[in-house]
């Protein structure tokens, strides 16, 4: 039976395996630089190295699959598709936030624009029915409060 963790123990568990798992992607990324340096620069003589280089990368693939169980992480479908086609995922970011943003403004036009409604209309009704504006809208911005 697991211990029972507090959310800032899971959050920083949490933390701890992504770092663990960026590390690695890093330290992939490397080997691959490396790799590749190898291969350009190929002789017999680097055969060895580029053996070594190849293990350390399957090394750390290993490593960051035994990890992968120990993340919570959700990626979006459409950033992955984003991926899939070869674009940065930085991209979809930046345009889903731009995206938002846009909807953001939308709202807030058409809250402004009910609000200047909402005046206009009492003020309408009040000149046409001033006795029974005055009560109604009176109880309703109370119950309002």
């Amino acid at each position: 039976m697991q211990p029972v963790r507090s959310e800032e123990e899971v959050a920083e568990l949490d933390d701890a395996d992504r770092e663990a798992i960026e590390k690695k992607i890093d330290e992939s990324l490397e080997t691959l630089t490396q790799i590749q340096v190898t291969l350009m620069n190929h002789e017999s003589a680097d055969e060895h190295v580029l053996q070594q280089r190849l293990e350390r990368l399957v090394r750390g693939f290993a490593d960051m699959h035994m990890l992968k169980d120990r993340l919570n992480v959700n990626v979006p479908e459409e950033v992955l598709a984003y991926i899939k086609d070869g674009r940065n995922p930085n991209d979809f970011t930046s345009q889903f936030m731009e995206r938002l943003a846009s909807e953001n403004q939308f709202t807030n036009g058409k809250i402004a624009a009910l609000t200047n409604f909402k005046q206009e209309y009492e003020a309408m009704i009040r000149d046409a029915f001033p006795n029974e504006a005055n009560e109604r809208i009176g109880k309703q911005q109370q119950q309002q409060r």
